[in-house]
């Protein structure tokens, strides 16, 4: 459900989804903001309230906010923000069986996949089960005027992962083509419009949320491959932030696979004058991103490290690569290779 205010349609959600009394999963920043914004009537229904969400979702967190949905005897799950809230959320129903609302705070797109991210023992892993995809979804572009603009080009860049790696998957056919391909675009034509704004334009709000959707519904359908082990062994064991490591990285993947799958270069036309891969990092940089792996504090010598992990086990991929060839990739990452020093 989108455009109407939450305050209007969060209360008549919880009665649909037959939720008498719920849990809200938040951050402590966000907690504040979800007060202002869901009515007096929802604000009435909640049993609990688990602030403590952590990055990357390790099973220390997942095992307190199953605890206080226990506790608390919540019928179902409100998840409010981004990836890392509603990742949480998942990993809860999975567990407990309640049904999850999304209200998503950024453009991740988590909230309309059946996957997310848990962290054990410092290895990121990812959990496929279709029960927990949120009975509902709540899209209020008025939440995202506020945004950061690292945080919105991060986010958005992190939903356009999605659907490139959509693009290349072994089981990809026309349909998931076509989502990816849109999916793609309308994100980064969204996040122009947002930022052109100021970040006031609920059009741009609206059509990221649209572009990262179908990002998101396009990864549930084809699934994953050597990027996102990459930046998940980075965020997961390494402990560097998600959006920010997709937003890095990308560029580089894309850069390394484009010879191998030829329908990527049909998004060069997104970035005129350049390829999708510099255009995408260079836009991202102008817009707040960092421009390295070394800014966000990865070490060079753990580059090594890092590929020897993500090709620990098989990946998909359209390109075949070497421990010796990965470390080369990661290294230009390091390094910011695609970035001019005017962007």
């Amino acid at each position: 459900m989108a455009g109407f205010p939450i305050s209007e349609v969060l209360a008549a959600e919880l009665r649909a989804a037959a939720i008498g009394r719920y849990l809200l999963i938040t951050s402590g920043e966000l907690s504040v903001k979800f007060d202002s914004i869901a009515g007096d009537h929802a604000l009435r229904l909640e049993a609990g309230r688990f602030k403590d969400v952590v990055p990357h979702v390790p099973e220390s967190a997942v095992a307190k906010a199953l605890s206080a949905v226990q506790k608390c005897m919540a019928d179902g799950i409100v998840a409010f923000g981004g990836g890392s809230a509603l990742d949480t959320a998942k990993a809860v129903s999975d567990r407990s069986g309640k049904p999850i609302i999304a209200i998503p705070t950024n453009f991740s797109g988590s909230e309309v996949t059946w996957n997310y991210g848990l962290t054990v023992d410092g290895v990121k892993r990812t959990m496929r089960n279709r029960s927990v995809l949120p009975v509902s979804v709540l899209y209020d572009p008025s939440l995202i005027v506020t945004l950061p603009a690292r945080v919105a080009v991060c986010s958005g860049i992190n939903a356009v992962a999605h659907a490139v790696e959509a693009i290349y998957a072994p089981h990809a056919n026309p349909l998931t083509h076509a989502l990816a391909e849109t999916g793609i675009r309308k994100t980064i034509d969204g996040l122009r419009g947002f930022f052109a704004s100021g970040g006031s334009s609920i059009d741009a709000a609206e059509s990221c949320f649209a572009g990262s959707w179908l990002c998101g519904e396009v990864l549930s359908q084809v699934g994953m491959g050597l990027h996102h082990r990459i930046c998940h062994v980075l965020g997961g064991t390494y402990g560097l932030p998600h959006a920010e490591v997709h937003t890095i990285m990308l560029p580089y993947t894309v850069d390394w696979n484009v010879d191998f799958a030829p329908a990527l270069s049909a998004l060069d036309s997104i970035f005129p004058g350049t390829s999708f891969a510099k255009g995408m990092a260079e836009f991202s940089v102008s817009h707040g991103a960092p421009a390295s792996l070394g800014e966000l504090g990865l070490a060079e010598g753990q580059i090594a490290e890092v590929a020897a992990l993500a090709l620990s086990s098989p990946v998909d991929n359209p390109r075949s690569t070497t421990q010796a060839e990965l470390e080369a990739l990661i290294g230009r990452a390091y390094a910011g290779e695609l970035v001019s020093r005017s962007a």
